[in-house]
């Protein structure tokens, strides 16, 4: 299918020309490459595409929205009939109409920087590559081992009744890696991360050197099987960036999403308990937390030249000095809560979708110490290196944890393992047993935040430093 800039100004013509009070068409192209490894044998060969056109129009207070993956003439005409249907019937029980915050029009292009196409890259080096990976995770009570090597790539085009015209061409790469360990008497020990994925080319797969991580991901694995179960105690906790990334999507990114408080999520996500009473004086953490939600991060999962309603990319802080100060927001829910755009988050995950509130680059800030300083101010503690399990509350306000990897440091040092570590916490109280925050800040990325109905699936980006909580209680699963 192919949809030309100047049929999607044709579509947005005419929804203006029949009353709609904004319209927007946006094409989308999607490409997905996966090659995956299982204990030394290829598991996998996987490629998929799909391409189409979505569009919106906004009529009578309501939107109404409608897709397509045909680009003849009746189904075009018949794109345009369907969103003011929807638009009609929506306006009908709406209990509100929508309102859009102001946005200058847009022109331009987005490319992401890259050094080597990962689609370019010959499957037989792809394999290769692998087949090493896989052979560096073998040992001696390593029984399952599994690795993926992904390529993603998006091009969309956004032209709106208002002016806007952008186009976008977003290629990511990553990596997956597992290590299962079984032992007689002992409970299995798995170490993995599929979150291992960029806004880059090959260059970053190169740059993970997955060899070196599967030895390690498997010492862990080996280490673990034998290492005696914790104690069940207030513990100081570090936690490294990996970890971290993902408490901060879950306990700031989730409930600091504008629709959430709006209550368009809540019969699915849930809310929040980051209330807009509560902005500017909600103790969200302790001094040293700091948040920012940033779509300019070169290389993050969540960056890009506009979102889906046309706003360039931005940064703007969720969480100043341990105080709550913002949202992530769509032009519909800034208008809503009466805010100007400072942020757009407004994101579809394809031609399908309507566009929704969604996390861009959501990061812990850095600190200004050395992890070894950091380190050495624990005397008897745990270094979490990996989420495992975790499940949160409706409103992110309560959560339980476990890990993959538990870490025993003492005076500083960092000395065998243990096993069991799991932790249940409050949001704010979480947060606010932070002390310390390291300056060896890097970024991590996530395939699939899922949010909404019907559900999409969002790649998203979450940067993160070592931090060291003191007098965390810990539980112990044996």
């Amino acid at each position: 299918m192919t949809i030309t800039p100047s049929v999607l100004s044709d579509l947005v013509s005419v929804a203006s020309a029949r009353g709609a009070g904004y319209a927007d068409a946006r094409t989308v192209e999607r490409e997905y490459e996966l090659v995956s490894v299982k204990d030394g044998a290829v598991e996998g060969v996987t490629r998929s595409a799909d391409r189409g056109i979505g569009f919106r129009v906004l009529h009578r207070g309501a939107w109404g929205f409608a897709s397509t993956d045909r680009s003849g003439e009746a189904a075009l005409r018949g794109l345009v009939d369907e969103a003011f249907r929807r638009a009609d019937a929506s306006a009908t029980v709406h209990r509100r109409e929508v309102k859009l915050a102001p946005v200058s029009p847009q022109r331009g292009e987005y490319r992401t920087k890259l050094r080597r196409d990962p689609f370019e890259v010959p499957l037989a080096e792809r394999i290769d590559h692998l087949r090493a990976v896989d052979a560096a995770s073998i040992g001696p009570n390593v029984k399952t081992r599994r690795s993926s090597i992904a390529a993603y790539r998006t091009r969309k085009h956004l032209v709106t009744s208002e002016g806007t015209d952008v186009s976008q061409e977003i290629i990511e790469s990553g990596a997956g890696l597992s290590v299962l360990a079984v032992k007689a008497g002992a409970k299995p020990a798995q170490r993995y991360d599929s979150r291992l994925v960029r806004q880059a080319g090959w260059e970053f797969v190169e740059h993970l050197d997955l060899v070196a991580r599967a030895k390690r991901y498997r010492g862990d694995a080996e280490a673990t099987l034998d290492a005696p179960l914790a104690t069940a105690k207030p513990t100081t906790l570090v936690f490294t960036p990996e970890f971290l990334a993902l408490l901060v999507h879950e306990s700031c990114g989730h409930p600091t999403e504008a629709d959430r408080l709006l209550e368009y999520e809540v019969a699915f996500a849930g809310t929040t308990f980051m209330w807009p009473n509560a902005r500017g004086t909600l103790r969200y953490g302790s001094r040293h937390v700091s948040m920012t939600a940033d779509a300019t991060i070169p290389g993050g999962m969540g960056t890009f030249g506009w979102d889906d309603d046309g706003v360039p990319a931005m940064r703007t802080k969720l969480v100043d000095k341990g105080i709550f100060v913002g949202y992530l927001t769509s032009r519909e829910t800034a208008a809503e809560l009466g805010l100007p755009v400072a942020i757009g988050s407004a994101r579809a995950e394809g031609w399908q979708h309507f566009p929704i509130v969604r996390m861009v680059n959501v990061s812990l800030d850095p600190g200004d110490v050395r992890y070894t300083e950091l380190l050495g101010g624990v005397e008897s503690g745990l270094l979490l290196e990996a989420p495992a399990s975790y499940s949160l509350d409706d409103k992110r306000q309560n959560f339980h944890f476990s890990t993959q990897s538990a870490r025993v440091i003492r005076n500083g040092a960092l000395e065998g393992y243990v096993r069991g570590v799991a932790f249940q916490s409050l949001t704010p109280d979480f947060w606010g047993r932070c002390d310390s925050v390291a300056d060896d800040w890097e970024l991590h990325g996530f395939l699939s935040c899922a949010k909404g109905e019907p559900l999409q699936l969002m790649r998203v980006g979450h940067g993160a430093a070592h931090a060291r909580f003191r007098d965390v209680p810990i539980e112990v699963q044996p």
